[in-house]
This record gives C-alpha cells, sequence and structure tokens, in this order.
C-alpha cells in the first residue's frame, strides 16, 4: 500500500476553494475562491499566484466553477450566482486584475454550484439552494442538474436537487456518476455519450451505512481505473470508492476539516489536488487549524487520473453571444 505524500500549496487560506481544474500547458492549478468572487491560478513549477476578481457591479454573491473553453485559451466559462458568464483572463494579465464578465446564460435557480464537461465537451452544471449568512440552508430539493451543449442549448436533466455536486464519467462512457450533497449518497447514472443523455439512477454508496455519518461528499474526480476519488466535508479526508464493489477502499486523511473538490494534475496527471474552505468553522477551530482553507496537493497514491475535458462550444455562436452580452 502506497504511503500517501501531502503537501499544502503555497497559497492563501480562503473562505471556501472550490472546482479544481488542471491547466497541463501552463502546469497550474485553476480554481474558484468562491465568496471573493474570484479565479485563482497557481503556476506548480514557478510558484506564481495569478488573481482575478470579477466585477459584475455586486449582482452576484459567488462564483462557483470555472472551465476553460476549448479553442480559445484566454476564455473560461464560470458560474456566477445564477449565471453562465465568460471571462477573459491571459498568462500575460498581472498576478491581480479586476475584468467585467459577460453572461451567456441564465437560470431560475438560486445558484450554479459543481461543473465539468463530459466526454464530449458538453458542460454539465449544477444549481443549489440558498445558504444564509452562517452557511447553512435555506431550502431544499429545489435546484437541478443543467447541460449547456456545443450549439449552447440549456436544457434541465435532474430535478429535487439541493446541492449540486461532484461529476464524473466513467472512462467506458456507459455511466454517470452525480452527488448531491444533503442526500450523503454517490449515485450513478445511465450515460448516452452520443446523444449526451442520462437515465435511471441508482446508489453506489451511502456515508450514512457507509460508516460516514459526519461527513457530506462534495467534489469528485475519477482515477484511470475507474474508481471514484470524494472530497468529504466535514470529514477531513478524501476517500476512494471502488463503484463496483460499492465500498469505500482507501482514505486520505488531511489537515483541513471542510474538503471540497479534486481534481487530477501534474506532469502524469498522479497528484490529486483538493481545495477546502473555513466556511462553517467557529474562529478557534480556524485558529487551532491553520492548515483550514488550504489547497492541497496528494502524490504517492499509486493512482492516477486523465487530462480534463475543456467546454467544446460553437465558438460561432459563442462569440456572437459575448458581442451581444452586456
Amino acid at each position: 500500500m502506497s504511503v500517501f505524500k501531502i503537501d499544502q500549496l503555497p497559497v492563501p487560506c480562503i473562505t471556501l476553494g472550490e472546482g479544481p481544474h488542471w491547466l497541463e500547458k501552463e502546469q497550474a492549478i485553476l480554481y474558484v475562491d468562491v465568496f471573493s468572487k474570484a479565479l485563482r491560478r497557481h503556476f506548480i513549477n514557478t510558484g506564481r499566484h495569478q488573481v482575478l476578481t470579477i466585477d459584475d457591479g455586486g449582482v452576484a454573491e459567488t462564483v462557483s466553477f470555472v472551465v476553460p473553453v476549448e479553442g480559445e485559451a484566454e476564455l473560461f466559462v464560470v458560474g456566477l450566482g445564477n449565471t453562465l458568464s465568460v471571462v477573459r483572463w491571459s498568462v500575460k494579465d498581472g498576478d491581480h486584475i479586476t475584468v467585467k464578465p459577460s453572461v451567456i446564460q441564465t437560470t431560475t435557480d438560486d445558484h450554479f454550484n459543481d461543473a465539468k464537461c463530459d466526454p464530449q465537451g458538453r458542460l454539465w452544471a449544477g444549481t443549489m439552494s440558498p445558504l444564509d449568512d452562517k452557511g447553512e440552508l435555506l431550502e431544499f430539493n429545489n435546484s437541478s442538474l443543467w447541460k449547456y451543449d456545443h450549439e449552447l442549448e440549456f436544457t434541465q436533466w435532474v430535478t429535487g436537487v439541493t446541492i449540486s455536486n461532484g461529476l464524473a464519467w466513467s472512462h467506458d462512457r456507459k455511466t454517470f456518476y452525480y452527488i448531491d450533497s444533503p442526500a450523503k449518497t454517490v449515485d450513478a447514472f445511465d450515460y448516452d455519450d452520443a446523444a449526451g443523455k442520462i437515465s435511471n439512477r441508482r446508489t453506489i454508496l451511502n456515508y450514512d451505512t457507509a460508516g460516514l455519518k459526519d461527513q457530506v461528499p462534495d467534489g469528485m474526480a475519477i482515477d484511470s481505473e475507474g474508481k471514484l476519488w470524494v472530497a468529504c466535508f466535514g470529514g477531513g479526508q478524501v476517500i476512494c470508492i471502488d463503484p463496483n464493489e460499492k465500498k469505500v477502499v482507501r482514505q486520505v486523511s488531511l489537515p483541513s476539516k471542510n474538503l471540497t473538490s479534486v481534481c487530477w494534475g501534474g506532469p502524469n496527471y498522479d497528484i490529486l489536488y483538493v481545495t477546502s474552505g473555513t466556511l462553517k468553522l467557529s474562529p478557534q477551530e480556524i485558529a487551532g487549524n491553520p492548515a483550514a482553507g488550504g489547497t492541497f496537493a496528494i502524490s504517492n497514491t499509486g493512482a492516477k487520473g486523465l487530462p480534463p475535458m475543456s467546454f467544446k462550444a460553437n465558438l460561432d455562436k459563442l462569440k456572437a453571444k459575448l458581442s451581444s452580452a452586456v
């Protein structure tokens, strides 16, 4: 069994880090600083740390995910409040810049949360219910999982969601894995890769019956062998699930209690990057856990992932949307 190596990246500890995405060309980890409405890009080899702050006039309260647009190196889709928006960001920009977003899609749901692209490059973006100022849910079961396809068609696929989270696709492109965090389950759907459809939802792991009662499943990534690695909010660990055996097969403890998401990266995609936050921790807990809200790299797992997908939009349609966006 591998002896895990855990390193905390030399980046700020924040209230809520989310949505890590590996940028292969830049050898950088990209993630969002949710409540600062900022994107962070940390270059692993040089230590450079770029921050883009989004100025939308105070309309949205959060930025929840960031996904690159394929074929446009400086364009990124972000979940900004209840909108899908686009920002332009170059590695040539300064280390701290502020930009205005371009809204390309809206929803009547409260706000977006986790999102990823499927093997065909379609964007699947989930929403979540509103929170109070302490991070507690105000409503339940009124959010959704949406698909934004190549032609910028926006369709709803799952309803009755409370906090849409972790998304992953099996390598044979037959199964889609999904998490609605308060349900405390990791679920699977049949996935039609050609049509971009999901169906036949079922549970592969229930946190309560798996001995994880005080933890909540959050972001998720799949490794090259088809195992799922899930960040456990409130548990201070990442677990590895064998979806065929429907059980936890490995556990990795980290020095931050509220872990939020994971992604594979590094030159060989054998490093698991983990975001976290201080949300819901008391000042005393934060003072006693200086790594809370940090971003981490786990190596020596014996596992590896594959490159993440970017959003494969019809660029002519996307540019037309951007030119008309306000």
